[in-house]
Parts: C-alpha cells; sequence; structure tokens
C-alpha cells in the first residue's frame, strides 16, 4: 500500500506509464509504451516493501521464475530491474479478456471453445513445467483468453522444481477451489498438480462454478477438494474422461500435458484454430484492442498529472490527452501480471468532450444535459486503516465499524482504531468468508451484531455446521453462538437480512453421515430471542438470489431461472420462473430485473406483478440493484440510456411514476456487471460507478452532492460497502484496508 499522497510513478526504466491498470498487495501494475510505441504491462512494487529486503528478494525470485517460461500460451517478461530504486517487472501486453470475467458476463464457453481452450492450457503448461517451474495458481482469473488463443499469466508463486524456491516461506499457496489435494493437504507437489488445476479450470469454463463447489469458507472448499468427487456434468461428453483424469486424487494418475493436448487432436472440432471464441467474448477483445490502438502517444513534458486521493493508500492519476479511454475490462485482460480489472487512461468519469449535450442520441427530448461532473466537489478521508486480513463485509452502526473476516472481528471506533475484536476459533467457529469476494454474512438488530459462521469440525462430526454467532455491537461482549443440527448441513453462506428478531440465513445441506457432500441448499430463519430455530426451508438445488421486504412476513429465493415466494413459515407460496439478473427488495414489495433489463415489483406473498418498466441497469454487483428510502415509498434505480450512459430515477414503490430523473456522468463501460449499485442513508443516495468512483447524491434531485475518486481504477469485485451512523466506509479486500467518508463528505 502507498500512503495517501504518494504520487504514481512516471516511468519504469524505458518505459513512459500512461495509466494505472489495476493494483494489488504487491505493487500496481501500468500500461507502459517505449520509446517505439511498444505496449506492456509493468508491475511496480509498492515504495515501502521496495524498502523490504525480503520483499525484494520474493519479487526477484517472482521475476526469474517468469522469466523462465516462454511460450505461445503465455505472457513473457520482457525487462525488468530488480534492483532499482521501486523495482519493476514489464511483460507482454496480452489483449484479451479473462475466462472468469468471460464466463461470469456471458456464460459457460461452447464445446469447441473448450476444447481449445483444454489444449491451449496444456501447451502453456508444457512451457512452464519444461521450464522446470511448477505454477501452483493456475485458474480462471490467471488465464486470457485472446483472440488467437488462451493466455496463462501470474507467476507471482511459483516454484521451481529443481530446488530453487521461487517464493518465500509462508506465501500464499493457491486458490482452494482450483488447488490439488496435495496442495491443500500441504504436500510435496510435482508437475501434476497443475493438471488438477487445469481440470478444475476447464470445469469451471464448462459450467461457470468450480467442480468442487465455491459456497463456504475456503477450509470447506479444500475438505472437499480432498474427499469429494467432482461434478463435471456440464462438461460435454468428449471432454469427461479427460478432465475426470486431471482431477484424479492421485498426482500419478493424471495425464501429462501432452497426452492432454493429443486427446484434444484426436476429437472433432469444427473450428480448431480460427474464431474460437463465442461473439460476445470476442467483442470483448475487440473493445480492448480498439481502445488500446485508439491510444495517444505519451506526452513527452508528463506522463501522469498530479494525484488525488486514494483510499487504498496510492493516487488516482490522469492519463495524456482528453478522450476518454475507461473502458471496464475482465480481471487481468489488461494486466498480464495478473493485477486489476478496469483501465483508467483518462480517468475523470466525464464524456469524450467533457460531458454531453441534450441531443446525445438516446436521450428523450427535453431531458436533462448529461453533466461531466468535473464541478463536483472531490470528498476527503475521514480515517483509513489497513486490516490484518480481508474483510468481504463491513457494517456501520452505533458508533461503530465492524469489519468480518476469516476468523475475526473487530470493532472500529470514530477514528478508525479499534476498540475491541473477537476471534472466532475463541468461540468455536470460523466466519463464512472466502477469498476477497464481498458478500453480505452480517447484519445488525437490536444493538447487537450477527454474523453467519461456521463450526468447527469434531472427531464426532467432521462437517462445518451452520452456526450464527451474536455479540453486543458497542464492545464485543455477550457472545454466543446458535447452531443448525437438523437437518444437516455444510455451513452458513449468506445472511440475508434480519427481520421481526429472526435471522435469515443461507445454508449448504449435506447427506446424513457424509462430511463434505452437497445436497443442496436451504434457508435457516433463527429466533434469536430463544436461539432456536424458527423454521426451515430447504430442498432447493441451487440459491443465488434472496430478498428480505423490510415489511411483512414474506422472503424471495430463486436461481437463474426461477423465484419463489416464502411464507412466514417457509413454505413455498408460490414459483415462477424468470430469467433474473437482480432481486431486491423495497418496502413490504419484492423486485425483480430479468436479463432484457425489465423491473417488474410484485406482490411476495402472491407472485403477483404490481407494476413493470423497461429499460432497467439490472446487473447488480453484490446486489444494490435498487434501493430505497426509509418508509420505502420511493424507489431509486439506474436507466439505460442510448448514449451508453446511465440515468438516476426515483420512481414511486407502489405504482412505478417517476418523481424526477437525472443523466449521470459518462462512466465509459457497459459492463454487465458493476455499472447498477446503489445504497441510501443517512438522505443520501450513493452509487458506485464502474470505475470505483463513489458519487453522492441528494435523493430529492438527483443532484450530486459530492464524488470520492481516489479508488478509481479499482476492481469494483474487491470492494464491500455499507452506509450508516453518519459515514460511507468501504472495505478494499484485495488491499485489507477499510476507510470511512464522512456522509457530508467533508
Amino acid at each position: 500500500m502507498q500512503r495517501l499522497g504518494d504520487a504514481d510513478p512516471r516511468t519504469a526504466g524505458p518505459y513512459a506509464l500512461v495509466g494505472r491498470l489495476g493494483a494489488g498487495g504487491m505493487g500496481a501494475v501500468y500500461l507502459g509504451r517505449s520509446a517505439g510505441g511498444r505496449t506492456v504491462a509493468v508491475k511496480v512494487v509498492r515504495p515501502e516493501l521496495a524498502n523490504d529486503a525480503g520483499f525484494r528478494d520474493r519479487f526477484r525470485r517472482e521475476v526469474a521464475a517468469a522469466r523462465r517460461v516462454s511460450g505461445a500460451f503465455t505472457a513473457p517478461v520482457l525487462d525488468a530491474d530488480t534492483d532499482a530504486d521501486v523495482p519493476w517487472m514489464a511483460t507482454a501486453f496480452v489483449v484479451g479478456v479473462s475466462l472468469h470475467e468471460a464466463v461470469a458476463a456471458h456464460g459457460p464457453l461452447p464445446k469447441d471453445a473448450l476444447l481449445m481452450l483444454t489444449a491451449g492450457l496444456a501447451e502453456a503448461l508444457t512451457a512452464v513445467h519444461g521450464a522446470r517451474v511448477i505454477h501452483r495458481d493456475l485458474k480462471p482469473g490467471n488465464v486470457l483468453l485472446a483472440l488467437d488463443g488462451p493466455r496463462v499469466i501470474d507467476f507471482g508463486i511459483a516454484r521451481a522444481t529443481d530446488g530453487t524456491a521461487l517464493t518465500s516461506t509462508g506465501a500464499v499457496i493457491g486458490s482452494a477451489p482450483y488447488m490439488s489435494p496435495e496442495q491443500a493437504t500441504g504436500q510435496p507437489l510435482t508437475a501434476a498438480s497443475d493438471l488438477f488445476a487445469l481440470g478444475s479450470t476447464v470445469a469451471f469454463a464448462a459450467g461457470g462454478r468450480s467442480p468442487f463447489g465455491d459456497g463456504g469458507a475456503a477450509a470447506g472448499v479444500l475438505f472437499r477438494v480432498v474427499h469429494t468427487e467432482p461434478d463435471l456434468d456440464a462438461l460435454p461428453p468428449e471432454l469427461r474422461p479427460l478432465i475426470a483424469r486431471c482431477l484424479a486424487k492421485e498426482p500419478r494418475e493424471r495425464p501429462t500435458p501432452r497426452e492432454v493436448i493429443d486427446f484434444v487432436e484426436r476429437g472433432d472440432r469444427t473450428s480448431p484454430h480460427e474464431g474460437w471464441l463465442p461473439g460476445a467474448v470476442a467483442a470483448d477483445v475487440l473493445a480492448v484492442r480498439a481502445v488500446m490502438t485508439a491510444l495517444p502517444a505519451p506526452e513527452p513534458t508528463r506522463v501522469l498529472d498530479p494525484p488525488t486521493q486514494d483510499l487504498r493508500g496510492g493516487s488516482s492519476g490522469r492519463g495524456p490527452g482528453r478522450r476518454n479511454l475507461i473502458l471496464g475490462l475482465a480481471a487481468g485482460a489488461l494486466a498480464a501480471a495478473g493485477v486489476g480489472t478496469a483501465v483508467a487512461l483518462n480517468g475523470d468519469g466525464s464524456g469524450s468532450d467533457g460531458g454531453a449535450s441534450s441531443g446525445v442520441s438516446g436521450r428523450p427530448a427535453g431531458a436533462r444535459s448529461r453533466p461531466s461532473g468535473n464541478d463536483v466537489t472531490e470528498a476527503k478521508v475521514a480515517w483509513q486503516v489497513k486490516q490484518p486480513a480481508t474483510c468481504p463485509q463491513v457494517v456501520s452502526a452505533g458508533g461503530v465499524v465492524a469489519c468480518v473476516s476469516l476468523n475475526e472481528i473487530w470493532g472500529l471506533d470514530d477514528q478508525g482504531r479499534t476498540r475491541w475484536s473477537v476471534k472466532g476459533p475463541d468461540h468455536g467457529v470460523q466466519f463464512s468468508v472466502q477469498g476477497p469476494t464481498p458478500k453480505a454474512i452480517a447484519a445488525v438488530d437490536g444493538g447487537r451484531l450477527y454474523v453467519a459462521a461456521l463450526a468447527a469440525p469434531t472427531a464426532a462430526d467432521l462437517s462445518f455446521r451452520s452456526t450464527v454467532l451474536g455479540l453486543g455491537l458497542s464492545d464485543g461482549k455477550d457472545v454466543w453462538t446458535a447452531g443448525l443440527d437438523t437437518p444437516p448441513t455444510m455451513g452458513a453462506m449468506f445472511l440475508p437480512g434480519i427481520r421481526d428478531g429472526k435471522a435469515y440465513v443461507a445454508v449448504m445441506l449435506r447427506t446424513a453421515g457424509s462430511a463434505a457432500t452437497p445436497t443442496g441448499y436451504g434457508i435457516w430463519a433463527l429466533d434469536l430471542a430463544s436461539r432456536k430455530t424458527a423454521w426451515f426451508h430447504g430442498g432447493e438445488p441451487l440459491l443465488a438470489h434472496f430478498a428480505l421486504p423490510p415489511a411483512g412476513d414474506r422472503m424471495l429465493i430463486g436461481d437463474t431461472g426461477h423465484l419463489k415466494g416464502l411464507d412466514a413459515k417457509g413454505a413455498e407460496a408460490w414459483t415462477q420462473s424468470v430469467t433474473s439478473a437482480a432481486v431486491g427488495a423495497v418496502g413490504r414489495y419484492g423486485v425483480v430485473v430479468d436479463t432484457s433489463g425489465t423491473l417488474t415489483v410484485l406482490d411476495p406473498a402472491t407472485g403477483k406483478k404490481v407494476w413493470s418498466m423497461p429499460g432497467v441497469e439490472g446487473a447488480a454487483l453484490r446486489g444494490g440493484v435498487v434501493a430505497a428510502n426509509p418508509d420505502g415509498s420511493v424507489l431509486y434505480a439506474l436507466l439505460a440510456d442510448g448514449d451508453g450512459g446511465l440515468t438516476l430515477a426515483a420512481l414511486d414503490t407502489a405504482n412505478g411514476t417517476k418523481r424526477w430523473t437525472a443523466p449521470l456522468p459518462l462512466d465509459g463501460t457497459k459492463s454487465s456487471t458493476v455499472r447498477a449499485r446503489l445504497l441510501y442513508a443517512d438522505k443520501t443516495l450513493y452509487r458506485m460507478d464502474s470505475t470505483a468512483v463513489v458519487w453522492a447524491c441528494d435523493p430529492a434531485d438527483g443532484r450530486p452532492l459530492w464524488k470520492y475518486t481516489g479508488l478509481r481504477g479499482t476492481d469494483p469485485a474487491n470492494l464491500a460497502w455499507a452506509a450508516g451512523d453518519g459515514r460511507l466506509c468501504i472495505s478494499d479486500t484485495a488491499a485489507t484496508t477499510v476507510a470511512a467518508l464522512h456522509a457530508n463528505g467533508a
């Protein structure tokens, strides 16, 4: 982490740095250009880490690992200086999008693409293993999809097979859903470990999820990797035998990369070399290429404008020229070192000419013109702290900011100082945290904090049972836990909310007598006063959506194809088929936005439509597709405009009448996973845009009150936020920082 006020570097060796691509725990990745015009991705170590001899050695080893690998399906190192005052490494810039984001945005890959992906990953591993290196972190986020095939990136935790350590002791050893059984149990690794990761990665590409499930804490996922069989149903029949071999528990039973390539070459492919990507994914790649070809040459006298305050502790630079070149891209697409999601090469959030006029195509006649946002006041950070671990949820209430990590909860005061902490292992639990992904696992009610948790396994019961831990918010005391014993579960996944003294918890089911065999999902309603189960609804094959109307006694649940209403006893009251992109609740109503962009307000008791409206931006990141005022009478949503921008609208919840509309500054991307994110608290309506700029708006008319640009360029998928108690709190899970801004921005 750079300190507040530190400037972005302007050069790294012979490369001019024309814009920040992303940032992570080690440093930042920049788009660089040589004097001859070559475009590269440059990883620059954080300045304070450069003074750490041990960390500098680790970076040298990473560079050494990456240098050893060269192949058509990897991103080679072009230059590096590990002895510079601030060490850096330049790699080939891959014009592509990450497999993880491509599948998230457009769904699983078709058969031919899967076959080429499999062969390409095997080709990459041939080069990696030929250099006597084990990658150790092959996963969808470290695979880039380019027009001419996949690329494997990020050798930050690689290890040589000749006895030369390429990571330091204690470094992160992989990503749980894609680790091999021997890696999960800390056994010595061979190159066969990467073949297991290849199998898991291809299975993800075919089904959109890890073959061992993504739900629950990392420990639970690793247990399934070691002890259960993978789910390969989504794979085409031609690939299942090969991927099953890759996922064999015994390393010696897995194929070699050459055997994988031979298997694919024997198969029947329609077009094995040209046009391998689905059209929608190829269009994303072409959009990246279009941005790069339009990129102006670096200005000779100034590469990066003076920085603004950066919540992460870094800075927010502005690239040369005045064209808006902000494009929401997949994780890793613009960072061959595997860091970041969005590129902000101009970074002012405005349109290409500083703001569109009222005559912009797609805007109705007489509508308010789209503002540039340049004249909106920049907010100040009230405080910022570095946390010992990732906090995927923050809660702000009662003078306390609660930060939840895997094994500990911290209560911070109004200055960001730790007031109290509660360690999960002290109470026999760990909290429902898996990786840095923001998720709803905690809620406040009656001055107490309740957190979804997993009870630690015992000799008599090896599973991670579903648990809720409660504690006093003001002092972290009076801690208790309540568990769900029947039916048998594998752990709590989410805590959708608390209403009328009941906590509603999403859990993963298992077969009785089995430690780690998921059989479905359910909703557990826990009475907080008695600490006993009020009701349980189970038998769902998948749970993707939850909504708890604050008024009434109903609940909405569903997957991407169905929506159900549960009554006051957890019984299914109705069900309907709907391809929902997001589900929410406002007042006594349910809200659904389908994949066509139609918002429907419905009666949660019957599922009947109250009113609907097309043209809504509905794909929300971690919830927040709509927001509402305290009494639920006004619903706030984002409307998609014809010019690619958005308009903020205040709608009457009862009938859909527009109270006002306010065009928003262009954030420059149509990414379907990050544009709709709203939050209401303290008479302020907050919006986080796709470039991670936060806007505070007046809920009376949508007028911007202030903005915070210190996070611009951060991957919004790594940002958890909460508002209330007079402040907005943001947790950057990648940087493990938590910061607060006052509701008035001052």
